[in-house]
């Protein structure tokens, strides 16, 4: 069978919206993946359960965001586990479900600036392919040596993502919704639907 590159986007999708979207869609294009797979986090272990929505809600809403893009899907893998799970553990787990494919874990380059400080990080630098996104304006000098750094630490292969970057915030979308200001056009139409149903951030 041939191996497959299947990028991996997790993220608290608290909730999804159009710059996850299009962070997905430029990983895809850039690196050829065959897939694009959505995680929704379960962070027990990070943060409080009363502040992030439940996990089932935040699956549903990434399930509609992504349903017209052919290429793309979601994982219920870690908000199925009762209490929260490290990166480290969901890429060792994709592993034994994708056999013989490539993974490439789909990450900010702020979060990459600090991921030799994760749990495992070891591992997990050199279990997968690491891109690393920024948008082209952005000063690439401090992400490179980085990216060399743990080259030389890790054997780590990282490689850099550049997308136009959208100036949107899960943050901002809840506090929009509390304050009853419009979100349209920062999100799929679908989950603002849903969100008005279900009375999400209110």
């Amino acid at each position: 069978m041939e191996c497959r590159k299947i990028g991996i986007l997790g993220g608290t999708f608290d909730p999804i919206h159009n710059a996850h979207l299009l962070l997905g869609e430029a990983a895809r294009e850039q690196f050829g993946l065959d897939r694009v797979i959505y995680i929704p986090n379960n962070l027990q272990h990070l943060k409080n359960r009363t502040e992030i929505t439940p996990g089932d809600i935040r699956y549903q809403m990434v399930k509609m965001a992504i349903s017209d893009n052919p290429y793309f899907t979601c994982s219920r893998i870690e908000i199925d586990k009762e209490e929260g799970t490290y990166t480290v553990d969901t890429i060792n787990s994709l592993k034994l479900m994708y056999p013989g494919d490539e993974l490439f874990l789909i990450l900010g380059g702020d979060s990459v600036i600090g991921i030799d400080t994760w749990y495992k990080a070891d591992e997990l630098l050199k279990s997968c392919t690491i891109l690393a996104a920024v948008r082209e304006e952005d000063d690439l000098q401090a992400l490179d040596k980085k990216r060399r750094e743990l080259n030389t630490r890790f054997g780590a292969d990282i490689r850099i993502l550049t997308f136009n970057r959208l100036d949107i915030s899960s943050t901002e979308i809840r506090q929009r919704v509390k304050t009853g200001r419009s979100v349209r056009y920062l999100m799929p139409d679908e989950c603002i639907e849903f969100m008005c149903i279900k009375g999400l951030y209110r």
